[in-house]
């Protein structure tokens, strides 16, 4: 693939994406309709090519580069693999009181370096 192709393939498919992880809608149109939600997003898949959807696990680690040949393989293999990582939600928590200082304060308690940036006065 050529790089210009691979960026506009890569923009696309994180464009994607992130609309599922976004957008209910766009999620369930991901299961209904794959086909059409990425035609949506500029990747036209042929109608002989079978499409299966992954839905990663939140720990493992999204690797654009098997994205891209997957995407690249298709039309040879019949099938394209569209890989969507799934996110967690951050549990919710407090800050201690330190915490809530710095980040009021905007003072970063690991800096130890001597720029004024970092220093207040």
């Amino acid at each position: 693939m050529a790089p210009k192709d691979r960026a506009m393939f890569i923009a696309a498919y994180s464009r994607l994406v992130a609309e599922v992880w976004a957008d209910p809608a766009t999620e369930r149109q991901l299961a209904e309709d794959p086909r059409g939600l990425l035609a949506q997003h500029g990747l036209q898949v042929p109608e002989e090519v079978e499409i299966s959807v992954v839905r990663e696990t939140a720990d493992a680690e999204p690797n654009i580069d098997v994205q891209v040949r997957a995407w690249e393989a298709a039309v040879d293999s019949g099938v394209f693999t569209l890989f969507i990582p799934r996110i967690e939600p951050i549990a919710p928590g407090e800050l201690d009181e330190d915490e809530l200082d710095r980040v009021v304060g905007g003072i970063d308690a690991s800096c130890a370096c001597c720029c004024p940036c970092c220093s207040t006065t």
